[in-house]
């Protein structure tokens, strides 16, 4: 599951509204197929691991981070494709918080003579999309506070444009890429006339 959650986490942002999800199929202790999900409308995790795994998906395990969907969306449903691979157990992490598809792959799967397994790294697999499962259960915006402040308490050092150092400005540029909107208060606006922009080699720039 491990491997599984490395591949969800290289999608960025990428597969808004839909979650990071990564997968791997595994049959005689090696690994015979890896995806993850790259964008919205693109093939799923699942469907990715068993495409690249061909014939040899029959009679494996997939190892999932999120429960597979069960309904029809851009794309068709996974467990469509998990039953007709054969393969013959699935192992996912955190469960769908989209009422859509929650608890769905587990009845249809189990249907199928298929054994699920669920919870795995759960923790782990459900902090990857917290921002997912914030919206998709309260459809309220995921937000993020940011606040740079010295270690005695000040907000602003006299003649000095920072209080943070380089590591720290660099990190805040990979914050504003995965976010869709910025906001700062009316202070900064006219002491800083900021950029709000993202200013390094982002892919998703976010807009004020």
């Amino acid at each position: 599951m491990a491997e599984a959650l490395e591949l969800a986490k290289r999608a960025g942002d990428g597969t808004r509204p839909n979650p990071r999800v990564g997968a791997i199929l595994v049959k005689g202790g090696k690994i015979v197929g890896a995806g993850y999900h790259r964008k919205a409308g693109l093939p799923h995790a699942e469907v990715e691991a068993i495409e690249r795994a061909g014939i040899k998906a029959k009679g494996a395990k997939l190892f999932v981070t999120m429960e597979p969907c069960s309904t029809h969306g851009r794309t068709p449903p996974c467990t469509d494709r998990i039953v007709a691979s054969g393969i013959r157990e699935v192992i996912y992490g955190a469960g769908d918080v989209d009422r859509r598809n929650a608890g769905g792959a587990g009845r249809i799967l189990a249907r199928k003579k298929i054994r699920v397994v669920k919870g795995i790294l759960r923790e782990e697999c459900e902090k990857l999309n917290e921002d997912y499962r914030h919206w998709t259960t309260k459809k309220e915006p995921w937000v993020i506070l940011k606040l740079a402040m010295t270690m005695d308490g000040y907000l602003v050092v006299p003649g000095r444009r920072w209080v943070t150092g380089e590591a720290a400005r660099a990190e805040v540029q990979g914050l504003r890429a995965g976010c869709d909107a910025i906001l700062v208060g009316a202070e900064t606006v006219r002491k800083d006339n900021p950029q709000l922009t993202v200013r390094k080699a982002f892919r998703h720039s976010a807009e004020c």
